[in-house]
């Protein structure tokens, strides 16, 4: 029996000390604005709450450990429903909390956590669903009530249906997102004026990139959306003159107006920088700037999901193809899913 509570014990410490990252990483929430802080503030009930749970698990699986044999029918119990009700925690963690934290201004990396730390949460969990009460065989004969053992068929169909459904989800915005290149119409990278429009160092992830299925098509083929901290620099990818600056407008949404800084350079080409947050332009219309200047702020406004950049270079209207000197990977052609760093 004291074998079965020590193994128990150390199962849900282990269930315990990631629902605490959980929890104390959802107050970096408050940051944010939009979904991300009500998400916050249900994440951090609901992870509370499975805490708490936790630890009335943990103190009778203690119990057991100790020689308390009258404990045992009730922490088999509790290593029985707390795995199945912390895989289906996490399993909402990484969609629905990993969406409310993406749909947003606020901390980047909180939407991640969510998403990849719940998914790797969930198998832990439905692990030690599935291993625990092999613990508790040498204490059948105490007297206790022993749980049923699950199937191996068991986990794999609940694992399956997870994993199948998370493996779906991310086809579809593959699909959708992805797009598709010919890099012979693209110019070469050696040869690029431009290069990445964020800080020398920084690393971002590509929302979306060039010849999308969803808005990066028609006059709009050769865009990308270049996910960023709202409130950081968004900076000239070419050295040219402002032409454009609009950043009156707040507010996100399908037919919410936008903000933009565009600048012209010497080849007649127009740089264009959207989303840029409210009354943060650094720069007035008919200023020369340098390449690596700083025109605005990140923002998450007009037809905007989560803080980004969106960056094209367009000529008579229509966007064109270009590359940056920065990426050395794939050919110099950002594409979607894919995390460049900027480089000088």
């Amino acid at each position: 029996m004291k074998s079965y509570g020590t193994a128990a014990s150390g199962l849900l410490i282990l269930l315990l000390v990631y629902a605490g990252v959980m929890f104390f990483s959802s107050f970096a929430g408050f940051a944010g604005d939009g979904p991300m802080v009500p998400t916050a503030v249900v994440a951090l009930l609901a992870w509370g709450g499975f805490i708490v749970l936790t630890l009335h698990g943990l103190r009778r699986a203690l119990a057991v450990r100790n020689g308390q044999a009258n404990r045992l029918d009730s922490s088999l119990f509790w290593m029985n429903a707390l795995p199945m009700i912390g895989a289906l925690l996490f399993i909402i963690t990484a969609f629905a909390f990993g969406f409310g934290a993406f749909a947003s201004c606020g901390p980047v990396w909180l939407s991640g956590l969510y998403h990849w730390g719940g998914l790797v949460g969930s198998g832990l969990s439905l692990a030690v669903w599935f291993i625990a009460p092999y613990f508790a065989r040498d204490v059948k004969a105490e007297g206790g009530r022993h749980l049923e053992l699950p199937s191996a068929r068991k986990v794999i169909v609940t694992a399956s249906v997870v994993y199948g459904l998370w493996a779906i989800i991310w086809l579809g915005a593959w699909l959708l997102l992805r797009g598709s290149i010919d890099s012979a119409s693209y110019p070469t990278a050696a040869s690029s004026p431009y290069r990445l429009p964020y800080p020398d160092g920084d690393r971002s992830w590509i929302v979306q990139g060039n010849n999308s299925n969803l808005n990066h098509k028609e006059d709009e083929a050769f865009a990308w959306d270049f996910r960023r901290q709202c409130g950081t620099p968004v900076l000239a990818a070419r050295a040219g003159t402002v032409t454009r600056v609009e950043d009156t407008h707040d507010g996100n949404g399908k037919g919410k107006p936008n903000n933009r800084v565009e600048v012209t350079h010497s080849d007649g080409t127009v740089g264009r920088y959207f989303h840029v947050m409210k009354d943060s332009a650094k720069v007035s219309k008919g200023d020369t700037v340098k390449q690596g200047d700083t025109l605005a702020l990140v923002g998450n406004v007009g037809n905007s999901l989560t803080g980004h950049i969106h960056f094209d270079v367009e000529k008579g209207g229509v966007s064109i193809p270009v590359t940056f000197r920065d990426v050395d990977e794939d050919k110099g052609i950002p594409r979607t899913f894919e995390r460049y760093a900027s480089a000088d």
